[in-house]
């Protein structure tokens, strides 16, 4: 009967929790991999119970790790709370290529690309996939929103993203808004 939006925020609670004690050598790999693997068990349980919503906007996003970054929890959280706040999902995993984004957003008139990026060295992809899709002359059509650990307003604004949210529930409030037609960098912290 628990609220299914808090036993989310409580399982992402514990990771930050676990990534904190990682940071400070009390907790090692090992128990990292557990609590990812015991997120994503959550999030198939939980799942079927978050209240969906309906949109007439229908949009497709295509979400996916940045190139060389195999992190995908946060990316699966934000890929979930999309669907269910009404927008169609293509969620291309982890270590995405700039072309892969590029090629699935072109091919299912996708609106909004979202890249996550958990490690710093991974983080430059998102500002590569900017710079092609100018240089594509697609920008204008495909707007682009970041997210992960390392990542900033500042950083969102200083490779010219459309959008950055702190959490997963926030990008759905994010893609509404851009696709709303106002203009970016829009920032929900």
């Amino acid at each position: 009967g628990a609220d299914p939006e808090t036993i989310i925020n409580c399982g992402v609670a514990g990771l930050e929790k676990l990534g904190k004690a990682f940071d400070e050598m009390e907790a090692f790999l090992p128990e990292l991999m557990l609590a990812g693997d015991a997120m994503h068990a959550l999030l198939e349980v939980v799942k079927p119970y978050l209240p969906k919503t309906d949109s007439s906007q229908n949009a497709t996003i295509v979400v996916g790790c940045a190139q060389g970054d195999l992190h995908d929890i946060g990316l699966n959280l934000v890929a979930t709370q999309l669907s269910v706040g009404g927008f169609n999902v293509i969620n291309l995993g982890t270590d995405t290529s700039v072309a892969k984004f590029i090629e699935t957003a072109k091919s299912n008139d996708a609106k909004i690309i979202g890249v996550s990026s958990l490690l710093t060295t991974s983080a430059y992809y998102q500002d590569e996939l900017i710079k092609k899709l100018n240089k594509e002359g697609l920008r204008n059509s495909i707007k682009v929103i970041v997210g992960g650990g390392p990542i900033t307003p500042d950083w969102t604004r200083k490779i010219g993203a459309d959008g950055y949210s702190r959490t997963a529930n926030m990008a759905v409030q994010l893609c509404r808004r851009l696709l709303a037609g106002e203009a970016g960098p829009i920032i929900v912290e």
